[in-house]
């Protein structure tokens, strides 16, 4: 394995939680129009017709939705398991918190340097410098 496919590896995480928020907001939008519907459904007599079928419509997009999440969780879940392996190999507890930072707690570079108290250049060495060690540890 390469010091680029450690760092893609551990980069999932971000993928994964940036999906995950992405469907996060597309349920919200799928919950707000099925409460439109469900107000004017309750206020239509007998409740037939293309407003009940809009309600379903609604209905099964969120119950897919939440499968898609449950799915997308369960990824995160084990792209952090994998990455957290990964940063236990780095020698340097330094480079295991700049990696757990960046990539397990999804900080941004400039949050990281803060939180650890170095530069955003100083947090890529270490961590450029962690992949590749990690890198030869996997090989």
């Amino acid at each position: 394995m390469t010091s680029h496919e450690v760092r893609k590896a551990m980069s999932q995480c971000w993928r994964i939680r940036k999906e995950l928020k992405a469907k996060e907001n597309a349920l919200q939008e799928i919950r707000s129009k099925a409460e439109k519907m469900t107000t004017s459904f309750s206020q239509t007599p007998g409740g037939q017709g293309e407003t009940a079928s809009r309600v379903e419509h609604y209905a099964v997009q969120l119950v897919e939705m939440q499968e898609d999440m449950e799915d997308a969780t369960e990824a995160l879940l084990k792209a952090m398991r994998r990455t957290q392996r990964m940063i236990e190999l780095a020698p340097d507890p330094l480079q295991r918190a700049a990696l757990t930072e960046y990539h397990l707690n999804g900080k941004t570079a400039e949050e990281t340097a803060e939180s650890i108290g170095y530069s955003e250049r100083q947090i890529f060495r270490l961590m450029g410098s962690a992949y590749e060690y990690i890198a030869k540890m996997m090989s």
